[in-house]
């Protein structure tokens, strides 16, 4: 059951308890058996990802099943319903819109003294996108890193995603990625995938940058890969931290929550409320809507163990635990979230208003799904086009504008240390000096000649 909690003291401890749920000796232990998983790919490549694989997933493969086929892809359109598709389209068309917004522009600036400063960006090469599977099917999750990496113009795009029983991928899965221009993926899954990514196999192309959620022994795998490759974040389990005020519906609120607790065992799905009546109305409808449930074991876990609510002295003192807690999506359930939004300093997403329920920014609105966790939101920010774009910085001087700054220049080596740094302003310099006496010199002598010629 939920429980309510009214003291400040108290609430701050269980929002720091459910911060760092994931922070155990579990994940330490996991850690171990990830680095393991790591140097085998490494070392093995295709023979150790189909070991995995066996293990694992219970499922054989031979290195040819690996790729999913033309023919697979094909088929995957005649399996899925119109209204699908159709949904499919429309939430691609939605995500490619808001995510054309975000495209870094390369720019140029001309100073005094010929000084050109500029900043250039330029697409990764290859880009390893996971997708979350087996049992499940996260067509949204294709969408939401497939069409940032399309937008901005990666040149190779792969995307894998474990394998169900059959050998086969979700047919919405498969035609959600092609929707999104994806036509290269790999049925394969866990901290092996993230292994063939990084390092490349026969079968797999090594990347660049890697981005996608999974569960634990994929987000320690990234975590451990970055720096090989470029990651988007440490997704961990999913959270949503709802406002509300006395004219929120309690009915609405408890299907908030349980829709972030349906996730995982491990979600998080947290109330505060100026309103006491409003706390004990959503214990009760959480508590009548998980009656008949789908997931109601795993929901009912999430709910037990990282459910709350919080009855506040007002929306400022909510807003402040929030910022304190970092969540990845934020509901203001309240009659003027835009003015409480100024209050607001670190999440994920935030969702304004009765009528915009954290679905919304999982489907269709178009901003991206993968958020940071677990406290990331007071640094980190969404997956986006920049994910898979780098950028170069622009300098040139001309001859005028280094001599203008050498002497800093040689100072400031000169203090660090670095004697060739500052040598290599001070030959330019020289070399300056000569060109202009020599141009003083042809010039005398042409002078001297021309007068002759008199």
């Amino acid at each position: 059951m939920l429980r309510i909690i009214t003291q400040w003291v108290e609430a701050q401890a269980e929002l720091k308890r459910i911060t760092e749920r994931t922070h155990d000796n579990m994940a330490i232990h996991k850690e171990t058996t990830v680095r393991e998983i790591l140097r085998s790919v490494r070392e093995q490549g295709d023979e150790a990802l189909l070991h995995y694989t066996s293990e694992f997933d219970h499922i054989t493969l031979t290195p040819e099943e690996l790729k999913v086929s033309g023919s697979e892809l094909d088929a995957a359109y005649q399996q899925v319903n119109k209204d699908l598709l159709s949904s499919i389209r429309l939430a691609a068309k939605q995500i490619e819109a808001f995510h054309r917004q975000r495209v870094p522009k390369s720019w140029v600036q001309f100073g005094d003294d010929e000084v050109v400063l500029g900043k250039r960006y330029t697409p990764v090469d290859r880009a390893g996108l996971y997708v979350p599977g087996g049992q499940a099917a996260y067509p949204s999750t294709v969408l939401m890193n497939a069409i940032p990496a399309q937008v901005a113009e990666v040149p190779k795009i792969v995307m894998v995603t474990p394998p169900a029983q059959g050998k086969k991928i979700n047919p919405a899965v498969l035609v959600a990625a092609q929707e999104a221009g994806i036509q290269e993926i790999y049925q394969i899954g866990g901290a092996q995938a993230i292994a063939a990514l990084a390092y490349g196999t026969d079968t797999i192309p090594k990347v660049d940058v890697i981005t996608g959620p999974g569960n634990i022994y994929v987000t320690l795998a990234k975590k451990i890969v970055y720096g090989t490759v470029g990651i988007d974040s440490l997704a961990g389990p999913s959270e949503v931290l709802i406002i509300a005020d006395s004219e929120a519906n309690p009915v609405h609120l408890a299907a908030d929550m349980l829709a972030q607790a349906e996730h995982d065992s491990l979600a998080a799905a947290i109330l505060l409320t100026t309103d006491s009546a409003i706390a004990r109305q959503v214990v009760v409808e959480v508590e009548r809507q998980l009656q008949d449930h789908p997931r109601r074991t795993l929901t009912e876990k999430a709910i037990a163990h990282y459910g709350l609510v919080v009855v506040v002295e007002s929306l400022e003192v909510a807003a402040e635990l929030s910022n304190q807690f970092a969540p990845e999506h934020l509901e203001l359930e309240v009659s003027e979230p835009w003015d409480l939004l100024e209050n607001i300093r670190h999440a994920g997403a935030i969702f304004l208003g009765y009528s915009t329920p954290e679905a919304v920014g999982d489907y269709l609105a178009g901003p991206n799904h993968t958020l940071p966790t677990s406290g990331a939101a007071r640094y980190a920010s969404a997956l986006g086009v920049e994910t898979f774009m780098k950028h170069s910085s622009l300098v040139q001087y001309s001859p005028i504008a280094l001599q203008k700054v050498a002497s800093a220049i040689d100072v400031l080596a000169t203090a660090e240390g670095l004697p060739s740094h500052a040598n290599s302003v001070r030959l330019r310099m020289k070399a300056q000096e000569h060109e202009k006496q020599e141009w003083v010199k042809q010039e005398t002598i042409s002078q001297e000649n021309d007068g002759k010629s008199l």
